[in-house]
């Protein structure tokens, strides 16, 4: 009798070899069932466009409704093939156990245990590998190439050299990109703990963290525009009154509390340096009130019995949270930080709806757009600058995942003792 190992890995490839080959076939299938939904489209098009007499030309009203129409099928046969893989996967899973280990039901469960989780995982590892594996490693591949394809190190020779730049931009972006990978992650955290443990204990709490969640649902442009008010100069240009007597300047509201008028005219985030503080307080701003929600969650978990037992001990306030609380949650606080260090890698909106493009306020993000814009450096070998960049991008991330990979291994192991 075949051996357990040798039926899971049959019917696996069996699964395997009848989805690769049904599901295309299926999505051929449905796309060319479907294709007269673009001619519908661009036909209700044109009716649309002669009823309301759009200005436009006809054909590219006809355009943009073929394209709605495959879109929508697009979606339709989507659903509808994800739907087919999990039910063709599962019954055959069973089919397959079953004919495979007819006499013995525990068998049976075993393959069909075995195989399961795959069904569901392997999509997403399917996935991966196309849009995440396949690109990076194909990056990693151009930064090292030049522009005729031969192998060089000349890439990050390039972004690292000050000379080469005629400043110090690329060190620049990365020691900005290092404050934002510390500081923002830092000050959310902190201000979401002290907000959730302060506004769940007093009455109108919930009201507090109403307000303070809200600019969760902002976009990091519109939360940009919003702070670009408040910090913004004076005396960029004159107004005069209705009566043409006594000229007025905008004034930002933060420039006005400090007592700056209309001759100090630069905003706060262009000042060189310290403008990063302010920038990273936009995003601050925006992310404390996730972090807030999440732990005010995981404080409530916390089991009662522990609080209560620290205050018969005479625990305060102060050792109540630092010795009791913040270690029971440590597991939410990490999984927080690894998320807001995600969001910071990808921050690009913020400096750049406020052009705070200044070499002194550069991320790596942000320089990826102004290399795009102002280097010149011939040939396709821009391209390869880009790639060199995005790896460089990349590793300020890579100890995120390394501490993330050892937690979790440790709480496994934990777990399994």
């Amino acid at each position: 009798m075949r051996s357990l190992k040798a039926i899971i890995a049959g019917n696996s490839l069996a699964i395997f070899l009848t989805v690769v080959i049904v599901l295309p076939v299926t999505a051929v299938l449905a796309y060319a069932l479907t294709s007269p939904l673009d001619t519908w489209m661009a036909q209700f098009g044109t009716w649309l466009h002669n009823r309301f007499e759009w200005s436009f030309e006809v054909f590219d009203t006809q355009e943009r409704f073929a394209k709605i129409g495959f879109a929508i099928r697009s979606i339709f046969i989507a659903v509808g093939v994800s739907f087919l893989y999990f039910w063709i996967s599962n019954w055959l899973n069973m089919g397959l156990a079953r004919y495979s280990a007819k006499s013995s039901i525990g068998r049976q469960s075993n393959i069909v245990e075995a195989i399961q989780p795959w069904i569901f995982v392997g999509p997403a590892l399917v996935l991966l590998l196309l849009f995440l594996l396949v690109p990076a490693f194909s990056t990693l591949n151009l930064s090292f190439r030049e522009a005729d394809g031969s192998a060089t190190l000349r890439n990050y020779a390039f972004i690292w050299d000050p000379a080469a730049l005629g400043y110090d931009q690329f060190r620049f972006a990365m020691r900005n990109s290092l404050m934002w990978l510390i500081l923002v992650p830092s000050a959310c955290i902190s201000l979401g703990l002290l907000i959730a443990v302060l506004a769940d204990s007093v009455k109108w709490g919930v009201i507090a963290k109403t307000f303070i969640f809200v600019p969760l649902a902002i976009s990091f442009v519109g939360a940009a525009v919003i702070w670009r008010n408040i910090f913004a100069g004076g005396g960029i240009q004159a107004q005069e009154l209705v009566n043409g007597s006594t000229p007025s300047y905008q004034i930002g509201l933060m420039k006005a509390l400090l007592g700056h008028g209309a001759d100090n005219n630069e905003p706060l985030y262009s000042l060189r340096f310290w403008g990063n503080f302010f920038l990273m307080w936009i995003l601050v701003w925006v992310q404390t009130g996730f972090a807030m929600v999440i732990f005010s969650a995981a404080l409530r978990g916390v089991p009662e019995d522990t609080i209560e037992a620290a205050k018969i001990d005479g625990a305060n306030p102060i050792q109540m949270f630092f010795r009791i609380q913040l270690p029971q949650i440590y597991s939410t606080v990490l999984v927080v930080w690894t998320t807001l260090v995600i969001l910071v890698l990808k921050v690009f909106d913020i400096p750049y709806a406020l052009s705070a493009n200044d070499d002194d306020k550069l991320l790596l993000a942000t320089m990826m757009e102004n290399a795009r814009n102002n280097w010149s450096v011939g040939g396709d070998s821009v391209d390869n600058l880009f790639a060199a960049i995005a790896i460089m991008l990349m590793l300020t991330v890579v100890p995120n995942m390394i501490f993330n990979a050892w937690r979790i291994r440790k709480e496994q192991r934990e777990m399994g003792h």
